[in-house]
C-alpha cells in the first residue's frame, strides 16, 4: 500500500505534468495577423489546410512555397476544365480530397459550414472578406488574403511562409518577382513611345475584362491597357462598337476557343489585331497567368516577349517557366506541359 504522503507526492507531479502538457500544446501555436488585420492561430506544423473560393489563386500561392501537400480540399469543378490546372493542382496537393470542395453544390457556390466544422481543418484560406468573417463566427481559424495592389502579393508570400515555416523561401520568392520586373523594366524603358502596343484584354463571350489585375501586367509588360480608365472596380464591360474604336494592337483572349470566333467575327475586320494576326491567349498554369496567380512574373515575362518579340529575342519564356516550376514549386515541367501551359488548346481551356 502506498503511504499517503507518496500518493500525496504522485498526485503534485501528475498536476505539474499536466499544467506543462497544456502549456506544451498552447506554445505549439502563434498568433499572426491576415491582410485584414484579423488574428491567426498558426500550429508550429501547418499540414491540414482548407483553402475557399479562389482556389487555384490561394493554391498557386502554397505551390511556389512547395506545400502543396497540406492542402485538403478537391478543386472546384469549374477549373478543371483546364486539363493542365487540374492535372497540375492533383500532382501538387498530393493529399486533396477527390469530391470535398467545401461548396454546396454543383454550381460551386455557397460554403459548406457544416461540414468544416465537422473536419475542423487547421487553417481556413479564402480571399472573401464576408466569407472569412462568417467562418470565424462559427469559431473555425481563417486567414483572408487580399490582393487589392501590387504590393500585397508580397504580403500575402510572407504571411503564407510565416504559416507554412517556410519564410525564407517567400522572401526568396518576393525577390525573384523584383529581379523579373526590373529586368523586363529595363529593356522597355528603351522602346520609343510610338511603337507601345495597345493591348486589350477581355473575355469575348461576355465582352468583359474581368479583374484589375490585368491592367497591371499589361503596363508592367510595357503595354497601354486599353481597360484601364483609373477604374476602381473589377469589371470592365464594353461593346463590340467601343472595340472598334480602341482598336487594340493586340488581343489577349481568355479562352483559345474564341480566338477563331473572333477572327471570323467580320465586326472585327478592321482591328488591327486582327489585321496582323496579333490575337493571343492568356497562358494556363496552376491558374489563368492573366488572372491572380503566383505565376504573374511569368505573365509579364510572357507579355512583354509577345508584345515586343524583337525587343524580347534572348527571353525563352518555356526556359522560365520550367525553372520557376523546378525551383519554386518542386515539379519538373514535361516539354508536353509546357506546351499545354503556354499554348493553350480549345480542349484545354478555363470556360
Amino acid at each position: 500500500m502506498y503511504s499517503l504522503s507518496l500518493l500525496s507526492a504522485i498526485l503534485k507531479v501528475a498536476l505539474l505534468l499536466s499544467v506543462f502538457y497544456v502549456s506544451a500544446i498552447a506554445g505549439n501555436t502563434k498568433i499572426i495577423y491576415d491582410t485584414d488585420n484579423n488574428p491567426v492561430s498558426v500550429p508550429n506544423k501547418t499540414q491540414n489546410i482548407v483553402t475557399i473560393g479562389a482556389v487555384p489563386v490561394l493554391s498557386s500561392f502554397i505551390f511556389a512555397l512547395g506545400k502543396g501537400d497540406a492542402i485538403t480540399n478537391a478543386l472546384p469543378s469549374k477549373f478543371k476544365n483546364s486539363l493542365i490546372t487540374s492535372k497540375l493542382y492533383d500532382a501538387l496537393a498530393p493529399n486533396a480530397s477527390k469530391t470535398s470542395t467545401y461548396l454546396l453544390d454543383s454550381m460551386d457556390s455557397g460554403v459548406n459550414v457544416e461540414l468544416l466544422l465537422k473536419d475542423n481543418p487547421q487553417i481556413i484560406f479564402t480571399m472573401d472578406s464576408m466569407v472569412a468573417k462568417i467562418l470565424r463566427g462559427k469559431g473555425l481559424n481563417v486567414a483572408s488574403l487580399q490582393w487589392r495592389e501590387e504590393k500585397d502579393i508580397k504580403k500575402i508570400m510572407l504571411f503564407l511562409g510565416e504559416v507554412m515555416g517556410v519564410k525564407s523561401k517567400a522572401v526568396e520568392y518576393n525577390r525573384y518577382v523584383d529581379q523579373k520586373l526590373s529586368y523586363v523594366h529595363s529593356i522597355i524603358n528603351k522602346i520609343p513611345s510610338k511603337e507601345k502596343k495597345k493591348v486589350l484584354y477581355f473575355d469575348y463571350k461576355t465582352m468583359t475584362t474581368p479583374h484589375l489585375i490585368v491592367d497591371w501586367w499589361v503596363m508592367k509588360a510595357g503595354g497601354i491597357s486599353l481597360s484601364d480608365s483609373t477604374r476602381k472596380i473589377e469589371k470592365f464591360t464594353f461593346s463590340a462598337e467601343q472595340i472598334i474604336v480602341m482598336n487594340p494592337d493586340i488581343i489577349v483572349l481568355s479562352n483559345p476557343n474564341d480566338v477563331d470566333s473572333l477572327y471570323k467575327n467580320t465586326k472585327f475586320s478592321t482591328l488591327n489585331a486582327v489585321k496582323n494576326r496579333q490575337v493571343f491567349v492568356s497562358p494556363h498554369g496552376m491558374h489563368l497567368w492573366a488572372y491572380r496567380t503566383s505565376e504573374q512574373p511569368l505573365m509579364v515575362l510572357w507579355a512583354a516577349k509577345t508584345f515586343y518579340p524583337e525587343y524580347f529575342n534572348k527571353l525563352d519564356i518555356r526556359e522560365e517557366t520550367k525553372a520557376f516550376y523546378e525551383h519554386f514549386v518542386k515539379y519538373k515541367l514535361s516539354d508536353q506541359d509546357l506546351t499545354d501551359i503556354l499554348q493553350p488548346t480549345p480542349s484545354g481551356a478555363i470556360k
